[in-house]
């Protein structure tokens, strides 16, 4: 997964941001199994790898993790 921050702006140049990912990112973890690989931050991309415990819901983690609404 690719994804950039829609203002053009480092991710994690606020403290909250850092802090909100890592949220997400715990409770997806308690939601769905999953194994998480590769964490980079370059500027305002972020990239890592998710391999689902099933290997079938894969979408869904991601659609739950881009709802801004949890």
């Amino acid at each position: 997964m690719r994804t950039a921050v829609n203002v053009g702006e480092p991710l994690f140049q606020l403290w909250w941001a850092a802090v909100l990912f890592y949220r997400v990112l715990c409770e997806a973890k308690g939601r769905f199994g999953f194994e998480m690989r590769g964490l980079k931050i370059e500027g305002v991309w972020l990239t890592f790898y998710i391999k689902p415990a099933d290997g079938l819901k894969l979408p869904k983690i991601m659609q739950w993790m881009m709802n801004p609404v949890h």
